[in-house]
């Protein structure tokens, strides 16, 4: 007996309207009476539900010359299964992209070399920066500005021998990876710059000065 036969016999024996089984699969009544006249066929998980409903076995719905209705479920089947399929290489295209992005910010807030480095959103800046009055065996830690609006970041340099007429440097750098390093005259900064840069070196103060990348958005693996 097709489903459409069995489904309506025993919707009657149970005396259950085409409404009232529509409204217990949360579907129109209209739809029930397409599945009663072989106009349609219900998906899978339907057909789960109208089994428990009605009191009928999926043996009993899907047996005999109902070869339709049986292609129809199967291709559902597949459908959700191939939409599985898709759902877990978005899942985890995703999650590698969000992973990458973290790292990548992570990199950018801790100011990790061999992060900034490799990181392809990082341009080259070119920052001017002021350099304590006596050069130090060890690397100086000085804010460098990357343009006349206060944004820049403390950086580690190393820049070698200067004296006090010339302890101004122009740092070309990606990120906190330092590319070159060129000690300069005050003069040789640009007047736009002169303001941020300064002529007196300070030395960084978490509590003063807040993050060590001076930014916006200070964990944005993009700038």
């Amino acid at each position: 007996m097709q489903l459409s036969k069995v489904l309506k016999k025993q919707r009657k024996e149970l005396r259950i309207t085409q409404q009232n089984l529509a409204d217990k699969l949360f579907v129109t009544r209209q739809t029930v009476s397409r599945w009663e006249n072989d106009v349609s066929y219900p998906n899978l998980d339907t057909v789960v539900d109208i089994s428990n409903i009605l009191n009928l076995s999926l043996d009993d719905l899907l047996k005999g010359d109902n070869n339709s209705v049986v292609e129809s479920i199967s291709k559902d089947v597949r459908k959700k299964s191939k939409y599985q399929k898709y759902l877990i290489y978005l899942s985890v295209v995703f999650s590698s992209i969000f992973i990458i992005l973290f790292l990548l910010g992570f990199g950018r807030y801790n100011q990790i070399k061999s992060i900034d480095r490799i990181n392809p959103f990082l341009t080259t800046n070119y920052g001017y920066t002021v350099l304590p009055d006596k050069d130090g065996k060890d690397r100086i830690d000085t804010f460098v500005s990357d343009n006349p609006f206060g944004d820049g970041e403390w950086l580690k340099i190393r820049s070698g021998y200067y004296s006090k007429k010339q302890k101004w440097a122009l740092i070309k750098h990606k990120g906190s990876y330092i590319l070159s390093v060129r000690v300069i005259s005050y003069e040789s900064i640009p007047s736009i710059f002169k303001e941020q840069v300064g002529k007196e070196y300070f030395k960084y103060n978490n509590k003063i000065m807040g993050p060590r990348v001076s930014k916006k958005f200070p964990w944005s693996p993009f700038m």
